[in-house]
């Protein structure tokens, strides 16, 4: 796919992209030619998307290094967004032109992601907003909203009157964590960032809430924790390894692949990584979770799409929740 001049044409469209892989690279808007879509696909003219630190992995060429594929540039990053069905291929059931929906763009080499004015979705990984949701909001679910889910449902097996901690709790797939365990009608330890996060976490339903920048705030974990409690680290380094320290034995802990978390040199726990897969039966169960619970992702900051760079720079600040770009 080839770059044309900046000045617009009935089809094309605006999108940020990179024309190399690497960390000192930064994107560039470029006019690129407005996606067909094919058979089980919709066009959607987005209005908002997700910015991850996932996104500046694919600009540093991680995910193409281990598919072993070669980038096609200008390569435009964006996992999930939402917007407006613009079209539809052959074979779509259950969807109409107008209608309002959130997505995730997975496998996206050399296929566009949502960093741009219209995006592809195949209909199993795009679903009808549900009505409590924003366009922002929508766009930034996808992702986080599947680790966290699969990080309790699956990894952690977590049941009703369980103990849950969870650290990193006001970032991305903590405090949506935090709204399932509410609704799974779990006893929650909030480990969160800042004096903000401490408050962003009470706000969405944790039982305590901790500043987990503070010195020794492992002992409020050891004195929250009764034999047996769960933990999701949704952030590592050396506080995540002393909030492991600080768990009982017999506890249960899981970090999505991705989070550096040292491997305790402890028997009497169980802890392991797990891949989320988004999966459709996964993706599925999140947005009947958001349609039925109410789940509300929190957007921090949001950037025009030409301020790209900007958000990208923000991922890896303090933030709580979520940033997005709108991208309409």
């Amino acid at each position: 796919m080839h770059a044309t001049a900046l000045a617009p044409t009935p089809d094309t469209m605006y999108a940020m992209g990179f024309a190399r892989h690497g960390a000192a690279q930064a994107p560039g808007l470029y006019a690129l030619p407005i996606p067909e879509p094919g058979p089980g696909q919709l066009l959607v003219r987005l209005h908002a998307a997700g910015v991850g630190r996932w996104d500046l992995h694919e600009r540093d060429g991680a995910f193409a290094r281990r598919l072993g594929q070669p980038t096609r540039f200008p390569l435009v990053t964006g996992s999930e967004g939402a917007g407006v069905v613009a079209a539809l291929g052959a074979d779509v059931a259950g969807f109409h032109e107008g209608d309002r929906v959130y997505g995730l763009v997975a496998h996206r080499n050399p296929k566009l992601g949502c960093h741009a004015e219209f995006a592809l979705f195949d209909q199993a990984s795009a679903w009808p907003m549900p009505p409590t949701l924003s366009m922002d909001q929508a766009a930034v679910l996808p992702v986080d909203g599947a680790v966290a889910l699969r990080g309790l449902r699956d990894a952690l097996d977590a049941q009703a009157g369980d103990s849950l901690v969870v650290f990193g709790a006001s970032g991305g797939v903590g405090h949506l964590a935090l709204q399932l365990a509410r609704h799974l009608r779990l006893r929650t330890l909030a480990v969160a960032s800042g004096d903000d996060g401490v408050r962003l976490a009470l706000r969405l339903g944790a039982g305590e809430a901790i500043d987990g920048r503070r010195r020794g705030f492992e002992r409020a974990v050891a004195r929250f924790a009764p034999a047996g409690t769960l933990a999701l680290l949704t952030a590592g380094g050396e506080a995540a390894a002393r909030l492991v320290a600080a768990m009982p034995a017999g506890s249960r802990i899981a970090w999505p692949h991705g989070v550096d978390v040292p491997a305790p040199a402890r028997g009497d726990l169980e802890a392991a990584a797990y891949g989320t897969g988004f999966d459709p039966a996964l993706m599925q169960a999140l947005h009947a979770s958001a349609t039925r619970d109410g789940l509300l992702p929190h957007v921090s900051r949001r950037y025009l799409l030409e301020q790209l760079p900007r958000a990208f720079d923000s991922v890896t600040g303090h933030h709580l929740g979520r940033v997005a770009v709108i991208t309409q």
